[in-house]
């Protein structure tokens, strides 16, 4: 079934949508350069170039930001019961967040900021933790992953003692 070059720039609008707008902006600039067609070349390579935009700008927006703010807590709560569970059978807090991981087979201690982008960074970011005497210091390194800044995400879940 031969598609008319009609029905092919139709396929354009695909590229408005991340993700599959690769594959139709492969499809049209396979089908422009056999076709000989610059203009259906061109919305294929626009195609192509509208998903890491777009990932890039979404991934950097507050919005993310915000969800990334709101799930880190989120998961900074669930430690906090991870630790208590651990105090209450074992006496003490552990020395560190990796010795919950037997009680939880979904514990995660893993940063949800990262810099996936920055290669020499390549270790997953932890939430920091410090055991003290009868009690411990829980946070992530929030969005600017740098410790003992302002940005610093704290757990709201605090168990009275």
């Amino acid at each position: 079934m031969k598609m008319t070059s009609k029905s092919l720039y139709k396929l354009g609008f695909i590229g408005l949508i991340p993700n599959f707008g690769l594959i139709a902006g492969i499809v049209l600039i396979f089908q422009g350069f056999i076709r000989k067609d610059n203009k259906m070349k061109l919305i294929g390579l626009a195609g192509i170039l509208f998903t890491p935009l777009f990932w890039y700008i979404f991934l950097n927006s507050d919005f993310q930001k915000k969800n990334l703010i709101q799930f880190t807590n989120i998961q900074l709560n669930e430690v906090v019961k991870d630790l208590e569970f651990y105090k209450s059978k074992n006496g003490q807090y552990p020395d560190s967040l990796a010795q919950l991981r037997p009680q939880n087979k979904f514990f995660s201690d893993q940063e949800l900021f990262s810099n996936e982008f920055d290669f020499n960074k390549s270790k997953p970011a932890r939430f920091y933790y410090k055991k003290l005497e009868n009690d411990y210091v829980l946070k992530s390194f929030g969005p600017d992953l740098i410790l003992n800044t302002k940005d610093d995400i704290y757990p709201e879940l605090k168990i009275e003692k």
